[in-house]
């Protein structure tokens, strides 16, 4: 399964926002149509987003 993080930086410390997983049936262009989208999204909202295929720092730790 396809599992792409959403994360932020801030003084060098990367931080995931939101995790998101291809589901069972989804294309694999739907899943990038979806992930495009939520980029966006939280860009409007003033989240300096961006895609990866790692979580960010806080996550490492858990």
């Amino acid at each position: 399964m396809s599992v792409i993080y959403l994360n932020t930086k801030t003084r060098g410390i990367t931080k995931t926002v939101a995790e998101f997983t291809k589901q069972q049936g989804q294309s694999n262009r739907q899943f990038r149509e979806f992930i495009r989208a939520q980029v966006t999204d939280h860009r409007e909202e003033g989240m300096d987003v961006f895609k990866s295929p790692r979580p960010g720092d806080d996550r490492n730790n858990e």
